[in-house]
Formats: C-alpha cells, structure tokens, sequence
C-alpha cells in the first residue's frame, strides 16, 4: 500500500472504532471529571503517553490532576477518580492500582477494549474502544492492519481529546484560556 491508502485505512480504523462510542459515556465521563475533588490517571507502555496527553489537558483546564507513578502524585482517597486507559483490561499494575483505589474509596473509570476485563469488572464507568489485543488471544473486537496495540492507543489518545471538548464546553472555556495554563519554564 502507499501512503494515501495506509492512511485512509488508518483513519477508517479510528472512525470505525471510535463511533462506537456513545455520546452518554462521554458525557458520564465528563461529569465525573468535574464531580471529582481530584483526577487520577494511570495507564502504562503507550498507552500511558496517551493518558499523560489527557493528564496535561485536563491541567490545561484548570482542573486538580495527577499521573500515578509521578513522583509529585498524592495519596488517592474518598472524592477522587481514577481513571484508567488498558486496552487488555490486564495489565497487572493497573488491575492492581485499580483494586487499591477502590478499597480507598475513590471512584473508577476505565477506557479498554474489553467490559469483561478485570479494569472492566472493577470500575463504575467504562467507555469501551473494541480492539483486539495480542495480550488477550480471541478477544473479540476490530483488528487493525497497525502493529501491535496502535489502533488503541491512538484511539484512546481521540477520544480523551474529544472529552476535553466536552469539557470546555461545560465549563465556558476556549484555547485562549487553557493556554494560561500552559508551561512557561520550557
């Protein structure tokens, strides 16, 4: 394939997956974000960069947000949410974190591949983009013609940016004023 066709097939990949999303799971996500007194999120391998983008975002907003494993990050507890992004639902350090943020009280919210995962089964909000994943073998869902977990992670990567829009819109904020927010020590 050249480079027009592998990138319409890329882009036909993320729209397919992404509009299975409902508008009600984005706005559910978007009302725990602004229920919470604090953001937690966590994701590893890549898909962590895209959950440390929407971390970044949502700072950007003003909102009180930490990235788990960041040496400034507190101690999570009753009024918070943490929120997840796992495209297997397996991943052994977020299964775990996410098991110890519930006995603590705060409130769950998962984007992965699968509600029947073990992230699925543990959190209160889960927002589901269907891919397959090398980590779950017959997992059902949509393949990718992307190596490995690509089609998840920049799906996740969309839809957490597609979230921040809904936000902005709720809280009457335009570029201009998350720019304020934006880092001056570069």
């Amino acid at each position: 394939m050249n480079l027009k066709e592998t990138l319409e097939k890329v882009l036909d990949e993320i729209s397919s997956i992404l509009s299975g999303v409902t508008d009600e799971s984005v706005e559910s996500l978007a009302l725990k974000i602004l229920g919470a007194e604090r953001i937690f999120l966590f994701a590893m391998g890549r898909s962590g960069l895209a959950i440390k983008a929407f971390a970044m975002r949502l700072m950007h907003l003003g909102l009180k947000v930490h990235v788990v494993g960041e040496i400034s990050t507190p101690s999570i507890g009753e009024g918070d949410l943490l929120i997840v992004g796992t495209g297997s639902g397996e991943t052994p350090s977020v299964v775990l974190n996410c098991r110890k943020a519930r006995e603590l009280g705060a409130e769950m919210a998962a984007i992965t591949a699968s509600i029947e995962s073990s992230v699925g089964r543990l959190s209160g909000l889960v927002i589901i983009i269907p891919t397959k994943t090398l980590k779950v073998p017959g997992r059902e869902g949509i393949s990718s013609i992307q190596p490995m977990g690509n089609l998840f992670e920049q799906s996740l990567l969309i839809l957490t940016d597609i979230v921040v829009m809904r936000l902005m819109e709720k809280l009457g904020m335009d570029s201009k004023e998350m720019f304020k927010n934006h880092a001056n020590l570069e």
